[in-house]
């Protein structure tokens, strides 16, 4: 069965510093990303869920990721893009509106266990990967050491897109986590890419993401 992601209206804004817990993200059905990049499943050490919201001026996201070990950066500015913050522990959305010119062109967007941010331009036919592009996403983040628990909220508005949805519109988007168990990196994805390495920019795999009443 295809897998779909779909992202639940709110006219409430979900406060990003209440985390995930916020009462308003039960609106949301919880999605898993419980396999790696290639469909094998994931450790269970690395239990993942997102939860997506939009509303009329923004998507957002709610990753909440389990862990054992963390592999962040221990001086930042989460007010600053943070470069190649895949290197690192984080959670990623790659999203594909229907004002792209291309199924290989679309919007990247990351935050990690700290807040810290990145976003990008992607037009994977002319090897661009522009990250001097700047969304106007804002991020939340918080770690729970003791439960092994880390969460983290993208708020992405659509003007960064170009254009708003509606209630039906179906956009292309995929989900990601990377994360470390014993020292091994390992990368998770909503969608399996099926690469030989690992690899998440392949757009032919990019399900419907769907925006519900």
């Amino acid at each position: 069965m295809t897998r779909e992601i779909t992202a639940r209206y709110t006219s409430d804004s979900p406060q990003l510093e209440a985390g995930v817990d916020g009462e308003v993200w039960a609106l949301a059905p919880e999605l898993a990303i419980d396999r790696n990049w290639r469909g094998d499943p994931a450790p269970k050490e690395l239990q993942t869920s997102v939860r997506l919201l939009w509303t009329d001026d923004e998507i957002y996201l709610g990753f909440v990721c389990a862990f054992t070990e963390l592999d962040i950066d221990d001086e930042f500015d989460a007010g600053v893009e943070r470069y190649a913050l895949w290197d690192r522990d984080v959670c990623e959305a790659f999203i594909r509106s229907p004002l792209e010119p291309a199924v290989t062109t679309y919007k990247e967007f990351e935050v990690a266990p700290t807040a810290q941010w990145c976003d990008l331009l992607i037009d994977r036919a002319h090897g661009v990967q522009d990250w001097e592009w700047k969304s106007g996403m804002r991020t939340a983040a918080r770690i729970d050491r003791e439960a092994g628990i880390w969460q983290a909220i993208m708020a992405i508005p659509f003007s960064a897109f170009g254009i708003k949805p509606t209630v039906g519109s179906i956009w292309q988007a995929n989900l990601f986590r990377i994360g470390r168990v014993s020292g091994e990196r390992n990368y998770l994805a909503f969608s399996a890419t099926g690469t030989e390495q690992p690899s998440f920019h392949v757009p032919e795999r990019f399900v419907d993401l769907r925006f519900a009443g």
